[in-house]
């Protein structure tokens, strides 16, 4: 599943305003751009997430932001294209949860019209071990060709569970160690619900370094790893 997808905002002309005025892990700028490569358990490639910034507009306590979201398979094909919002709001970033709608689920609402429901996640400004943070989660609604689709994903129990340093194409970066629960509700037919573990690493400058989930009975299934920012 696609799990927390960040950014690096920066304001031309007003950097240090903006950065000791909100958030020192997600500082962005105009048409600024960043992907992250998915591995299957095994470390075989299995695609691309490609982010860019589209509009990006300062206010009084921090900024919005509209991010460009491309999902690649591993042939390079694009599977999924969409827009999300990003905010910060005095010090605490506001994460859309459509970022956490699994991809196989995006293939399967094909071009139905889709209604979204839902509460961000939150990071604050700092982080320290044993944080517990706030859960997020979002519900989608598809209507129009095929069958009536609803899909609930719940993000919960974030906690901060250590400091640890990841190696990446963009060199050695000191990340927080982030734990998580992952839930899909699938209401279609019959309903079925899925569970997954979620270990994440972000880092200031560089937002999210890294992501692994885990099934319930905690066997990696897949893992996604920063390969370029600008």
């Amino acid at each position: 599943m696609k799990n927390l997808i960040t950014t690096i905002l920066l304001i031309a002309g007003a950097s240090t305003f903006v950065y000791s005025q909100c958030n020192p892990f997600y500082v962005m700028k105009e048409n600024g751009e960043w992907h992250m490569e998915t591995f299957n358990a095994k470390g075989k490639p299995t695609g691309k997430i490609k982010q860019k910034v589209l509009t990006f507009s300062p206010t009084s306590s921090g900024y919005d932001a509209l991010v460009s979201s491309l999902i690649e398979d591993e042939k390079g094909k694009q599977i999924h294209e969409g827009e999300y919002e990003f905010h910060c709001d005095n010090g605490v970033i506001l994460v859309d949860m459509r970022n956490y709608i699994p991809k196989e689920q995006l293939e399967a609402f094909g071009k139905s019209e889709l209604k979204m429901e839902g509460e961000d996640l939150e990071i604050p400004s700092s982080l320290s071990l044993g944080q517990q943070l706030k859960d997020g989660s979002i519900t989608v609604t598809a209507s129009g060709d095929g069958l009536p689709f609803k899909l609930n994903c719940t993000v919960s129990n974030r906690k901060v569970v250590g400091k640890e340093t990841i190696s990446t194409a963009l060199g050695d970066v000191e990340c927080y160690k982030i734990t998580s629960l992952n839930t899909i509700r699938n209401q279609v037919g019959i309903a079925m619900t899925f569970t997954f573990n979620v270990v994440e690493w972000i880092a200031p400058n560089y937002g999210l370094v890294k992501s692994e989930t885990y099934n319930k009975n905690d066997k990696l299934l897949g893992y996604t790893v920063l390969t370029y920012k600008n």
